[in-house]
Protein backbone atom coordinates (compact mmCIF):
# COMPACT_ATOMS: atom_id res chain seq x y z
CA UNK A 1 0.00 0.00 0.00
CA UNK A 2 1.35 3.61 -1.03
CA UNK A 3 1.25 5.96 1.76
CA UNK A 4 0.58 9.55 0.46
CA UNK A 5 2.99 12.63 1.21
CA UNK A 6 0.56 13.90 3.27
CA UNK A 7 0.00 11.08 5.66
CA UNK A 8 3.97 10.88 5.72
CA UNK A 9 4.51 14.39 6.78
CA UNK A 10 1.15 13.87 9.62
CA UNK A 11 3.40 10.67 10.72
CA UNK A 12 6.73 12.63 10.66
CA UNK A 13 5.15 15.19 12.85
CA UNK A 14 3.72 12.35 15.63
CA UNK A 15 6.49 10.44 15.81
CA UNK A 16 7.91 9.83 19.15
CA UNK A 17 11.72 8.70 18.32
CA UNK A 18 14.00 10.04 15.98
CA UNK A 19 14.94 6.32 14.50
CA UNK A 20 10.77 6.77 13.33
CA UNK A 21 10.63 10.24 12.19
CA UNK A 22 14.29 9.34 9.99
CA UNK A 23 12.06 6.38 8.63
CA UNK A 24 9.34 8.51 8.02
CA UNK A 25 11.51 11.16 6.29
CA UNK A 26 13.45 8.71 3.92
CA UNK A 27 10.00 7.36 2.70
CA UNK A 28 9.37 10.94 1.96
CA UNK A 29 12.39 11.71 0.26
CA UNK A 30 11.59 8.60 -2.09
CA UNK A 31 7.80 9.96 -2.76
CA UNK A 32 8.92 13.44 -3.60
CA UNK A 33 12.56 12.14 -5.39
CA UNK A 34 14.36 13.94 -2.78
CA UNK A 35 16.79 11.20 -2.38
CA UNK A 36 17.42 11.49 -6.34
CA UNK A 37 19.21 15.02 -5.42
CA UNK A 38 20.79 13.68 -2.44
CA UNK A 39 22.72 10.88 -4.90
CA UNK A 40 23.27 13.69 -7.56
CA UNK A 41 26.88 14.96 -7.21
CA UNK A 42 26.75 17.60 -9.66
CA UNK A 43 25.81 21.24 -7.96
CA UNK A 44 27.11 24.68 -8.54
CA UNK A 45 27.31 24.79 -4.06
CA UNK A 46 30.65 22.79 -4.39
CA UNK A 47 33.46 21.56 -6.69
CA UNK A 48 32.34 18.34 -7.23
CA UNK A 49 34.86 16.89 -9.25
CA UNK A 50 37.85 17.96 -7.11
CA UNK A 51 35.94 16.77 -3.89
CA UNK A 52 35.68 13.09 -5.43
CA UNK A 53 39.45 12.94 -6.70
CA UNK A 54 40.51 14.26 -3.13
CA UNK A 55 38.63 11.75 -1.53
CA UNK A 56 40.02 9.04 -3.99
CA UNK A 57 43.54 10.69 -3.54
CA UNK A 58 43.00 10.46 0.09
CA UNK A 59 41.66 6.59 0.73
CA UNK A 60 44.64 5.35 -1.67
CA UNK A 61 47.21 6.80 0.21
CA UNK A 62 45.30 5.44 3.75
CA UNK A 63 45.24 1.97 1.94
CA UNK A 64 49.27 2.60 1.16
CA UNK A 65 49.93 3.44 4.71
CA UNK A 66 51.78 6.65 3.37
CA UNK A 67 50.73 8.64 6.67
CA UNK A 68 53.29 11.85 5.75
CA UNK A 69 51.53 12.48 2.28
CA UNK A 70 47.97 11.75 3.63
CA UNK A 71 48.68 13.99 6.03
CA UNK A 72 49.63 17.13 3.87
CA UNK A 73 46.86 16.15 1.43
CA UNK A 74 44.24 16.42 4.36
CA UNK A 75 44.96 19.61 5.48
CA UNK A 76 45.14 21.37 1.89
CA UNK A 77 41.78 19.71 1.33
CA UNK A 78 40.23 20.56 4.55
CA UNK A 79 41.32 24.35 3.79
CA UNK A 80 40.18 23.96 0.06
CA UNK A 81 36.46 22.58 0.84
CA UNK A 82 35.11 22.46 4.32
CA UNK A 83 33.64 26.20 4.05
CA UNK A 84 31.72 25.15 1.04
CA UNK A 85 30.40 21.94 2.95
CA UNK A 86 28.91 24.03 5.16
CA UNK A 87 26.40 25.62 2.95
CA UNK A 88 23.20 25.41 4.59
CA UNK A 89 21.25 24.58 0.70
CA UNK A 90 23.48 21.55 1.03
CA UNK A 91 20.89 20.37 3.60
CA UNK A 92 18.02 21.82 2.57
CA UNK A 93 17.09 19.59 -0.46
CA UNK A 94 15.91 16.17 1.46
CA UNK A 95 14.53 15.43 4.95
CA UNK A 96 17.08 12.70 5.49
CA UNK A 97 20.39 14.10 4.89
CA UNK A 98 22.26 15.98 2.91
CA UNK A 99 24.19 15.59 -0.78
CA UNK A 100 25.09 12.29 -0.23
CA UNK A 101 28.73 13.57 -1.78
CA UNK A 102 29.32 15.40 1.59
CA UNK A 103 28.51 12.51 3.98
CA UNK A 104 31.22 10.33 1.44
CA UNK A 105 33.83 12.85 1.88
CA UNK A 106 33.43 13.73 5.67
CA UNK A 107 33.63 10.01 5.78
CA UNK A 108 36.75 10.00 4.17
CA UNK A 109 38.40 13.18 6.50
CA UNK A 110 37.18 11.08 9.78
CA UNK A 111 38.51 7.67 8.45
CA UNK A 112 42.13 9.60 7.90
CA UNK A 113 42.10 11.63 10.78
CA UNK A 114 41.50 8.48 13.38
CA UNK A 115 44.47 6.09 10.90
CA UNK A 116 46.80 9.31 11.37
CA UNK A 117 45.96 9.39 15.56
CA UNK A 118 46.14 5.62 15.72
CA UNK A 119 48.90 5.18 13.62
CA UNK A 120 53.01 5.76 13.88
CA UNK A 121 54.02 8.43 11.29
CA UNK A 122 57.57 8.46 10.34
CA UNK A 123 59.11 11.66 10.98
CA UNK A 124 56.75 12.85 13.85
CA UNK A 125 56.50 12.31 17.44
CA UNK A 126 53.41 11.77 19.16
CA UNK A 127 53.73 15.20 20.96
CA UNK A 128 54.52 16.77 17.45
CA UNK A 129 51.17 14.59 16.13
CA UNK A 130 49.25 16.17 19.01
CA UNK A 131 50.42 19.60 18.88
CA UNK A 132 49.98 19.41 14.45
CA UNK A 133 45.90 18.57 15.92
CA UNK A 134 45.89 20.99 18.75
CA UNK A 135 46.71 23.48 15.95
CA UNK A 136 44.17 22.21 13.58
CA UNK A 137 41.65 22.35 16.28
CA UNK A 138 42.52 25.98 16.88
CA UNK A 139 42.12 26.60 12.77
CA UNK A 140 38.91 25.08 12.34
CA UNK A 141 37.14 26.26 15.78
CA UNK A 142 34.64 25.03 17.87
CA UNK A 143 30.83 24.73 17.86
CA UNK A 144 28.53 25.81 20.71
CA UNK A 145 25.04 25.35 21.94
CA UNK A 146 23.43 28.27 23.08
CA UNK A 147 19.82 28.21 24.87
CA UNK A 148 17.78 31.44 24.52
CA UNK A 149 15.90 33.16 27.44
CA UNK A 150 11.90 31.88 26.97
CA UNK A 151 10.22 31.87 30.53
CA UNK A 152 8.06 28.61 30.48
CA UNK A 153 9.04 27.96 26.82
CA UNK A 154 12.56 27.48 27.52
CA UNK A 155 11.77 23.81 29.16
CA UNK A 156 11.74 23.12 25.58
CA UNK A 157 15.35 23.49 25.28
CA UNK A 158 15.76 19.89 27.28
CA UNK A 159 14.00 18.49 24.45
CA UNK A 160 16.47 20.07 22.18
CA UNK A 161 19.44 18.88 24.36
CA UNK A 162 18.05 15.24 24.87
CA UNK A 163 17.98 14.53 21.32
CA UNK A 164 21.37 16.31 20.80
CA UNK A 165 22.74 14.01 23.73
CA UNK A 166 21.21 10.89 22.49
CA UNK A 167 22.81 11.43 19.00
CA UNK A 168 26.21 12.13 20.19
CA UNK A 169 26.06 15.57 18.81
CA UNK A 170 25.97 18.03 21.84
CA UNK A 171 29.01 20.22 22.06
CA UNK A 172 30.88 20.95 25.15
CA UNK A 173 30.46 24.74 25.58
CA UNK A 174 27.02 25.54 26.27
CA UNK A 175 25.49 29.60 27.01
CA UNK A 176 22.70 29.99 28.70
CA UNK A 177 20.22 32.98 28.92
CA UNK A 178 17.50 33.25 31.50
CA UNK A 179 15.56 30.25 30.76
CA UNK A 180 18.10 28.85 29.35
CA UNK A 181 21.03 29.54 31.89
CA UNK A 182 18.96 27.51 34.15
CA UNK A 183 18.48 24.01 31.81
CA UNK A 184 22.55 24.81 31.04
CA UNK A 185 23.10 24.70 34.74
CA UNK A 186 21.19 21.63 35.11
CA UNK A 187 23.05 19.70 31.83
CA UNK A 188 26.67 21.14 33.03
CA UNK A 189 26.37 19.66 36.79
CA UNK A 190 25.57 16.58 35.98
CA UNK A 191 28.57 13.76 34.70
CA UNK A 192 28.32 12.44 31.15
CA UNK A 193 26.86 8.79 32.90
CA UNK A 194 24.74 10.84 35.38
CA UNK A 195 23.29 13.05 31.95
CA UNK A 196 22.57 9.59 30.43
CA UNK A 197 20.89 8.56 33.37
CA UNK A 198 18.37 12.02 33.79
CA UNK A 199 17.72 11.88 29.85
CA UNK A 200 16.74 8.08 30.45
CA UNK A 201 14.95 8.20 33.97
CA UNK A 202 14.81 11.25 35.26
CA UNK A 203 13.31 13.85 32.54
CA UNK A 204 9.72 14.12 33.22
CA UNK A 205 10.57 13.97 37.28
CA UNK A 206 12.42 17.46 37.18
CA UNK A 207 11.21 20.22 39.60
CA UNK A 208 8.87 22.09 37.72
CA UNK A 209 7.73 25.12 40.04
CA UNK A 210 9.89 28.08 39.27
CA UNK A 211 7.28 31.07 39.53
CA UNK A 212 5.15 31.87 42.32
CA UNK A 213 3.35 35.45 42.45
CA UNK A 214 3.63 37.71 45.18
CA UNK A 215 0.60 39.29 46.92
CA UNK A 216 -0.15 43.33 47.04
CA UNK A 217 1.93 43.63 49.70
CA UNK A 218 5.21 41.49 48.71
CA UNK A 219 4.66 43.41 45.24
CA UNK A 220 4.95 46.92 46.95
CA UNK A 221 7.61 45.41 49.45
CA UNK A 222 10.14 44.31 46.65
CA UNK A 223 8.97 45.95 43.34
CA UNK A 224 8.59 43.13 41.55
CA UNK A 225 5.82 40.45 40.93
CA UNK A 226 7.44 37.36 41.01
CA UNK A 227 9.50 35.90 44.31
CA UNK A 228 13.21 35.22 43.39
CA UNK A 229 13.37 32.69 46.65
CA UNK A 230 11.19 30.43 44.83
CA UNK A 231 13.65 30.38 41.41
CA UNK A 232 16.87 30.03 43.79
CA UNK A 233 14.88 26.77 44.77
CA UNK A 234 13.75 25.89 41.70
CA UNK A 235 17.56 26.22 40.57
CA UNK A 236 19.18 24.14 43.35
CA UNK A 237 16.50 21.35 42.98
CA UNK A 238 17.55 20.48 39.53
CA UNK A 239 21.71 21.57 39.52
CA UNK A 240 22.53 21.53 42.90
CA UNK A 241 25.30 24.09 44.20
CA UNK A 242 28.14 24.63 42.16
CA UNK A 243 31.26 27.51 41.35
CA UNK A 244 31.69 27.53 37.73
CA UNK A 245 34.99 26.04 38.04
CA UNK A 246 33.32 22.86 39.63
CA UNK A 247 30.85 22.17 36.96
CA UNK A 248 33.34 22.51 34.78
CA UNK A 249 35.47 20.01 36.96
CA UNK A 250 32.21 17.23 37.16
CA UNK A 251 30.87 17.66 33.35
CA UNK A 252 33.90 18.50 31.87
CA UNK A 253 31.34 20.92 29.67
CA UNK A 254 31.92 25.00 29.67
CA UNK A 255 28.89 26.63 31.30
CA UNK A 256 28.35 30.11 30.25
CA UNK A 257 25.86 32.57 31.52
CA UNK A 258 24.77 36.07 30.34
CA UNK A 259 24.17 38.80 32.62
CA UNK A 260 23.04 41.92 31.94
CA UNK A 261 24.00 45.37 33.93
CA UNK A 262 21.40 47.42 35.53
CA UNK A 263 23.90 50.53 35.69
CA UNK A 264 24.90 51.83 31.89
CA UNK A 265 28.40 52.13 32.81
CA UNK A 266 28.98 48.45 33.47
CA UNK A 267 29.12 45.72 30.94
CA UNK A 268 27.20 42.95 30.01
CA UNK A 269 29.13 39.73 31.46
CA UNK A 270 29.64 36.20 30.10
CA UNK A 271 29.95 34.35 33.29
CA UNK A 272 32.43 30.86 33.21
CA UNK A 273 35.15 28.91 34.79
CA UNK A 274 37.70 31.80 32.88
CA UNK A 275 35.90 34.94 33.83
CA UNK A 276 34.35 33.75 37.10
CA UNK A 277 35.50 30.40 38.27
CA UNK A 278 34.28 30.61 41.65
CA UNK A 279 31.20 32.42 41.12
CA UNK A 280 28.17 30.30 42.05
CA UNK A 281 25.77 28.94 39.12
CA UNK A 282 22.84 29.43 40.74
CA UNK A 283 23.33 32.79 41.66
CA UNK A 284 24.17 33.71 37.87
CA UNK A 285 21.32 31.56 36.54
CA UNK A 286 18.99 33.60 39.40
CA UNK A 287 20.65 36.90 37.79
CA UNK A 288 20.13 35.62 34.46
CA UNK A 289 16.70 35.20 35.29
CA UNK A 290 15.46 38.69 37.17
CA UNK A 291 13.33 40.12 34.03
CA UNK A 292 13.19 43.65 34.82
CA UNK A 293 10.15 43.82 36.67
CA UNK A 294 9.17 40.60 37.49
CA UNK A 295 12.13 39.72 39.49
CA UNK A 296 14.59 42.53 41.09
CA UNK A 297 17.70 42.71 40.72
CA UNK A 298 20.59 40.05 41.66
CA UNK A 299 23.56 40.15 44.00
CA UNK A 300 26.02 37.57 42.55
CA UNK A 301 27.72 34.89 45.37
CA UNK A 302 30.97 33.62 45.14
CA UNK A 303 32.64 30.51 47.00
CA UNK A 304 36.14 30.46 48.42
CA UNK A 305 38.48 27.31 48.53
CA UNK A 306 37.61 27.21 52.24
CA UNK A 307 33.98 27.12 51.66
CA UNK A 308 32.65 30.41 52.45
CA UNK A 309 30.43 32.00 50.39
CA UNK A 310 31.30 36.33 49.47
CA UNK A 311 29.62 38.42 47.59
CA UNK A 312 30.59 38.88 44.06
CA UNK A 313 31.07 42.59 42.68
CA UNK A 314 29.38 43.67 46.02
CA UNK A 315 28.33 47.25 44.71
CA UNK A 316 26.80 45.79 41.40
CA UNK A 317 23.23 44.05 40.83
CA UNK A 318 22.54 41.86 37.96
CA UNK A 319 19.39 41.71 35.28
CA UNK A 320 18.30 39.29 32.70
CA UNK A 321 20.87 38.32 30.30
CA UNK A 322 18.51 38.31 27.39
CA UNK A 323 18.08 42.03 27.73
CA UNK A 324 21.79 42.77 26.65
CA UNK A 325 23.11 39.32 25.93
CA UNK A 326 20.61 36.73 24.67
CA UNK A 327 23.17 35.00 22.12
CA UNK A 328 26.68 35.81 23.14
CA UNK A 329 28.39 34.47 20.40
CA UNK A 330 31.08 37.37 19.78
CA UNK A 331 32.29 36.81 23.09
CA UNK A 332 32.27 32.69 22.76
CA UNK A 333 34.75 33.33 19.79
CA UNK A 334 37.00 35.28 21.52
CA UNK A 335 37.32 33.15 24.63
CA UNK A 336 36.45 30.00 23.54
CA UNK A 337 37.59 29.81 20.26
CA UNK A 338 33.96 28.99 19.09
CA UNK A 339 32.99 29.50 14.89
CA UNK A 340 29.88 27.75 14.51
CA UNK A 341 27.07 28.23 16.97
CA UNK A 342 23.34 25.92 17.13
CA UNK A 343 21.05 28.26 19.19
CA UNK A 344 17.74 26.64 20.42
CA UNK A 345 15.63 29.84 20.25
CA UNK A 346 12.28 29.82 22.50
CA UNK A 347 11.81 33.62 23.30
CA UNK A 348 8.13 34.82 23.42
CA UNK A 349 9.15 38.38 21.93
CA UNK A 350 11.22 36.65 18.94
CA UNK A 351 9.28 33.03 17.43
CA UNK A 352 6.53 34.89 16.25
CA UNK A 353 9.00 36.96 13.90
CA UNK A 354 11.70 34.10 12.58
CA UNK A 355 8.98 31.06 12.50
CA UNK A 356 8.80 31.22 8.73
CA UNK A 357 12.77 30.83 8.12
CA UNK A 358 12.59 27.62 7.48
CA UNK A 359 10.31 27.67 4.82
CA UNK A 360 10.27 28.72 0.96
CA UNK A 361 8.70 30.12 -1.83
CA UNK A 362 7.64 33.51 -2.61
CA UNK A 363 5.36 34.07 0.63
CA UNK A 364 7.97 32.96 3.08
CA UNK A 365 10.74 35.16 1.40
CA UNK A 366 7.53 38.31 1.45
CA UNK A 367 6.88 37.19 5.04
CA UNK A 368 10.96 37.58 6.07
CA UNK A 369 11.23 41.15 4.18
CA UNK A 370 8.80 42.40 5.98
CA UNK A 371 9.73 41.23 9.32
CA UNK A 372 13.16 42.93 8.45
CA UNK A 373 11.90 45.77 8.17
CA UNK A 374 9.72 45.98 10.93
CA UNK A 375 12.74 45.32 13.41
CA UNK A 376 15.01 48.15 11.34
CA UNK A 377 12.55 50.41 11.53
CA UNK A 378 11.53 49.63 15.55
CA UNK A 379 15.01 49.80 16.59
CA UNK A 380 16.04 53.33 14.54
CA UNK A 381 12.36 54.46 16.47
CA UNK A 382 13.89 53.18 19.78
CA UNK A 383 17.38 54.63 19.30
CA UNK A 384 15.76 57.99 18.40
CA UNK A 385 13.39 57.90 21.39
CA UNK A 386 16.15 56.75 23.54
CA UNK A 387 18.46 59.86 22.70
CA UNK A 388 15.66 62.22 23.05
CA UNK A 389 14.72 61.54 26.08
CA UNK A 390 17.74 62.67 27.97
CA UNK A 391 18.38 61.27 31.46
CA UNK A 392 14.74 60.50 32.69
CA UNK A 393 13.82 57.01 34.10
CA UNK A 394 12.05 56.08 30.94
CA UNK A 395 15.45 56.42 28.88
CA UNK A 396 16.58 53.53 31.19
CA UNK A 397 13.84 51.30 30.57
CA UNK A 398 13.94 52.51 26.59
CA UNK A 399 17.76 51.62 26.82
CA UNK A 400 16.81 47.78 27.88
CA UNK A 401 14.16 47.80 25.11
CA UNK A 402 16.48 48.85 22.65
CA UNK A 403 19.11 46.55 23.58
CA UNK A 404 16.74 43.60 22.63
CA UNK A 405 15.25 44.90 19.38
CA UNK A 406 18.67 45.42 18.35
CA UNK A 407 20.19 41.96 18.59
CA UNK A 408 20.53 39.07 16.56
CA UNK A 409 18.53 36.06 17.71
CA UNK A 410 19.55 33.62 14.78
CA UNK A 411 22.38 31.32 15.16
CA UNK A 412 24.59 29.25 12.58
CA UNK A 413 22.24 26.56 12.93
CA UNK A 414 18.87 27.67 14.72
CA UNK A 415 16.09 25.13 16.23
CA UNK A 416 13.22 27.15 17.15
CA UNK A 417 10.19 26.69 19.39
CA UNK A 418 6.93 26.09 17.36
CA UNK A 419 4.87 29.29 17.20
CA UNK A 420 1.38 28.06 18.88
CA UNK A 421 -0.22 31.20 19.21
CA UNK A 422 -2.60 29.73 22.22
CA UNK A 423 0.76 28.90 24.22
CA UNK A 424 1.48 32.23 25.27
CA UNK A 425 -1.33 31.93 27.85
CA UNK A 426 1.35 29.58 30.04
CA UNK A 427 4.33 31.44 29.24
CA UNK A 428 4.57 32.75 32.95
CA UNK A 429 3.28 29.85 34.72
CA UNK A 430 4.77 26.86 35.87
CA UNK A 431 4.20 23.58 33.74
CA UNK A 432 1.58 21.03 34.74
CA UNK A 433 3.11 17.21 34.24
CA UNK A 434 1.62 16.81 30.85
CA UNK A 435 2.62 20.29 30.01
CA UNK A 436 6.09 19.60 30.57
CA UNK A 437 6.27 16.55 28.57
CA UNK A 438 4.68 18.71 25.81
CA UNK A 439 7.46 21.17 25.89
CA UNK A 440 10.08 18.28 25.54
CA UNK A 441 8.45 16.85 22.99
CA UNK A 442 8.34 19.84 21.13
CA UNK A 443 11.96 20.17 21.48
CA UNK A 444 12.60 17.08 20.16
CA UNK A 445 10.96 17.05 17.20
CA UNK A 446 12.05 20.77 16.32
CA UNK A 447 15.76 19.21 16.72
CA UNK A 448 14.89 15.84 14.13
CA UNK A 449 15.22 17.59 10.92
CA UNK A 450 18.37 19.32 11.87
CA UNK A 451 20.52 16.35 13.23
CA UNK A 452 21.76 15.83 10.05
CA UNK A 453 22.94 19.27 9.30
CA UNK A 454 24.90 19.53 13.02
CA UNK A 455 26.45 16.10 12.32
CA UNK A 456 28.16 16.42 8.99
CA UNK A 457 29.32 20.66 9.81
CA UNK A 458 30.26 19.47 13.29
CA UNK A 459 31.85 16.43 12.24
CA UNK A 460 35.63 17.42 11.85
CA UNK A 461 35.47 19.34 14.93
CA UNK A 462 34.23 16.34 17.04
CA UNK A 463 36.82 13.85 15.61
CA UNK A 464 39.80 16.36 16.15
CA UNK A 465 38.58 16.49 19.59
CA UNK A 466 38.28 12.63 20.06
CA UNK A 467 41.54 12.43 18.76
CA UNK A 468 43.05 14.92 20.86
CA UNK A 469 41.71 13.41 23.72
CA UNK A 470 42.96 10.13 23.07
CA UNK A 471 46.37 11.08 21.99
CA UNK A 472 46.47 13.00 25.63
CA UNK A 473 45.10 10.00 27.43
CA UNK A 474 48.09 8.11 25.81
CA UNK A 475 50.27 10.77 26.66
CA UNK A 476 49.21 10.43 30.10
CA UNK A 477 49.95 6.74 30.46
CA UNK A 478 53.00 6.57 28.85
CA UNK A 479 53.76 9.37 31.12
CA UNK A 480 52.62 7.06 34.65
CA UNK A 481 54.70 5.36 37.05
CA UNK A 482 52.94 2.29 36.86
CA UNK A 483 53.83 2.45 32.98
CA UNK A 484 57.35 2.19 33.78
Amino acid sequence: MTISQSCLRHAMAEATTYEEWLDFAQQLDQRTGADEWRAEDRTELLHSRLIRDHQQRLNRLYEQGDWQELAALLTESLYRHLSELNNPELYQGAWSGPKQIVVDYLDTIERCLRGITAESVPGISPAHKLALLEQAERVFGKPALILSGGAAFGIYHLGVVKSLWQAGLMPRILAGSSMGAIMATAICSRSDDELTVFFREQLESVDRIALKWRDWQGIRQHRSLLDERQVMQHIVANAGSHTFKEAFERSGRVLNITVSPTRTHQKPRLLNYLSAPDVLIETAAQASCAVPGLFPPVLLKARRADGEEKPYFSTERWIDGSVHGDLPRERLARLFNVNQTIVSQANPHVIPFIHNRQHRGMRATGQRVAVNLLQANTEQILDISRQALGWTPLRSALRHVHAMASQSYLGDITIQFPFHPLAYRRVLSNPTPEGLKQYIRWGEQATWPQLAMIRETTRVSRVLNECIDSLRAQQAADLSPLSA
